[in-house]
């Protein structure tokens, strides 16, 4: 019969005399360990062997020198003089099963697995017989994960297993058992183990959610989390936690529909005035998934009047819907004056002043860039920035919303001074980062490549990664397209075709647009004029002109960087402006398979899986 049964403060104590033990040793002239790790050192295996013989006759000493002296008997493959040393260890020291694992590495190294599968076997079920239920318990953990340690990971699976038999609970020692199966790359497991933990952990989701964010890396793995969620929510249906951990499931593959579904029916039953909904709409509002973000925001307004969440839900509604509107092409300008109204109103009804003035800038910029009412932006935006509220980031994006204007309005000058003003307010702060930015585009509208590229040199270390990349975008489009041209001529030609297009010129850009494209028909600047090209024309509602120049970057541009680009955009125009889903998967499937490495994969994949009717469920 094995004694292995291990009590922490008995085996404590032993580890603390033998400490006290070698502590004496060290004090001696000679301290017999640390010879004997010399002579091992050295090479000197028989005088080391000695030595390791006589320490061990010392149960006191034993565990300080076991894995040295053990490892020296395997390495010498003195297989008889092992067994005796273990079984006299055991002997010895009964409550510390350490030396009943190396009996099977011993079997082990010895290839007789037979013998060292029956021998902890054996050992597990000793364990497990304990007729005290927190010492078997810790037993139960020591062992499975000295068993691991020495790579005995069935056998460490096997009495976690034993474990919940025998106290009659399968959720029992789930995250050590998920531990277990990520470090075995067993990616199911490993999920199923973490759920478990959830349901008996329910206040540590947040632990769970982020083992799963950097243990599943793959699209693959979270599909697949989705799949093991959604049958233990079969399973348990009554347990919010699972819906919970699906919602965010769904919100890591940016399936919003899908996240909002779950949401709006884990807020009804939790009666928690609408919380999953409004965290669903705006993290699908910051991803630009507008139309699912303003459907959120609509449920919190027709179904949780009394949510203390109702105002800000308000404010987010307008702002999703005025995306949703700038981007439903061409614009509608009924709309456009509606969400107006819509604006005024809720500006009328706010008690707070900063988000009435919040409302008055949305205001001015429909007014000046979408019905070109200039003026009447202008006197909007001067009342505002009038406004005696200090320093105040409301005030400086009202003054850079007014310097935009003047440049729409074709009065550089003004622009450069309300910049200037924000920048200098605000400097070495993502507001005063953003005016630099605008001033340097600003720089580049006028032909000062130079001075944009100074600008933008320091914008690229910016602390906002969107600021930064959109410096770094604009720094590589001037350099790629001026380093073979001392003139800067081609350079300034689409600067200005930029510059159209911001005053709402349109026709005119596209009529530079097919100049350019004509005159440097073999310059490096062609595909990106035909992917403005593009983009101009699907914002008048050409969508089939808009095509065809996408397909000449596909053609013509394939290998080059704007390709995925080219290729995204037209399966989203097949998808949301000429409604043909079967195209658009097509397109989808494409680039999924061309440019795996595209910042686009993960969202050309949701979108090929929604049209597929994957989330309809």
């Amino acid at each position: 019969m094995l004694k292995v049964l291990i009590n922490p403060r008995r085996f404590g104590l032993t580890t603390l005399v033998a400490l006290g033990f070698a502590a004496a040793l060290f004090a001696q002239s000679t301290n017999p360990i640390q010879l004997a790790e010399e002579y091992l050192q050295q090479g000197e295996v028989e005088k080391a062997k000695a030595e390791f013989e006589k320490l061990a006759r010392n149960r006191q000493i034993l565990p300080l020198i076991h894995d040295s002296y053990f490892n020296l008997l395997l390495s010498e493959k003195s297989f008889d003089e092992a067994e005796k040393y273990l079984k006299y260890a055991i002997r010895q020291l009964p409550n510390d099963f350490n030396y009943e694992v190396d009996m099977a590495v011993l079997y082990r190294t010895m290839k007789l697995e037979d013998q060292a599968d029956k021998h902890l076997d054996q050992l597990i079920e000793e364990i497990a017989k304990d007729s005290d239920e927190r010492q078997k318990r810790n037993n139960i953990r020591i062992l499975a994960q000295m068993l691991f340690q020495k790579d005995f990971r069935e056998k460490a699976i096997k009495t976690y297993e034993v474990g919940r038999k025998v106290f009659g609970d399968s959720d029992m020692f789930a995250l050590d058992l998920a531990t277990v199966y990520r470090v075995m790359g067993e990616k199911e497991k490993m999920i199923r183990e973490y759920l478990h933990f959830s349901k008996t952990q329910p206040t540590s989701v947040g632990f769970v959610k982020n083992s799963l964010q950097r243990y599943l890396e793959e699209p693959e793995d979270m599909d697949l989390l989705e799949g093991v969620l959604y049958e233990f929510i079969q399973e348990e249906a009554g347990n919010p936690v699972y819906n919970e951990l699906l919602i965010w499931t769904h919100l890591q593959q940016k399936n919003f529909s899908a996240a909002l579904r779950q949401a709006r029916a884990l807020d009804r039953r939790l009666d928690n005035r609408a919380h999953n909904i409004l965290n669903v709409g705006i993290i699908a509002y910051e991803n630009k998934d507008y139309k699912n973000a303003a459907k959120a925001f609509e449920y919190i307004i027709a179904d949780f009047k009394e949510s203390p969440n109702f105002r800000l839900a308000q404010r987010y509604s307008l702002l999703a819907e005025e995306e949703v509107i700038k981007q439903s092409y061409p614009v509608d300008t009924m709309r456009v004056r509606q969400l107006i109204g819509k604006y005024q109103s809720f500006k009328e009804e706010s008690k707070d002043l900063f988000t009435a003035l919040e409302a008055q800038r949305r205001i001015a910029l429909l007014q000046a860039f979408q019905l070109n009412k200039i003026d009447t932006a202008i006197a909007t935006l001067t009342e505002l920035v009038q406004q005696p509220i200090g320093k105040h980031r409301i005030l400086a994006e009202a003054k850079m919303d007014l310097a935009d204007i003047y440049l729409l309005d074709q009065q550089p000058w003004e622009s450069i001074l309300l910049y200037g003003q924000v920048e200098r307010m605000f400097k070495d702060e993502p507001l005063g980062y953003m005016a630099k930015l605008k001033s340097a585009k600003l720089s580049y509208f006028k032909g000062e490549f130079e001075l944009a590229q100074s600008h933008l040199d320091i914008l690229k270390l910016a602390t906002s990664r969107e600021i930064a990349n959109d410096a770094l975008d604009l720094s590589i489009l001037i350099k790629n397209n001026t380093v073979f041209d001392s003139t800067d001529v081609v350079m300034q030609d689409y600067a200005n075709v930029e510059l159209m297009i911001f005053q709402n010129q349109r026709t005119e850009a596209l009529a530079a647009m097919d100049s350019m494209l004509a005159k440097y028909d073999r310059h490096s600047i062609t595909d990106e004029v035909l992917m403005l090209k593009a983009q101009t024309l699907r914002q008048l509602g050409e969508f089939e002109q808009a095509l065809n120049a996408l397909r000449l970057i596909n053609e013509k541009y394939s290998y080059d960087i704007l390709a995925d680009d080219a290729l995204y955009l037209t399966g989203v125009i097949l998808e949301e402006d000429l409604k043909k889903s079967d195209e658009a998967m097509k397109v989808y499937n494409d680039l999924l398979t061309r440019f795996k490495g595209s910042i686009y994969v993960a969202e050309a994949r949701n979108r090929f899986r929604t049209l597929r009717g994957d989330f309809n469920n």
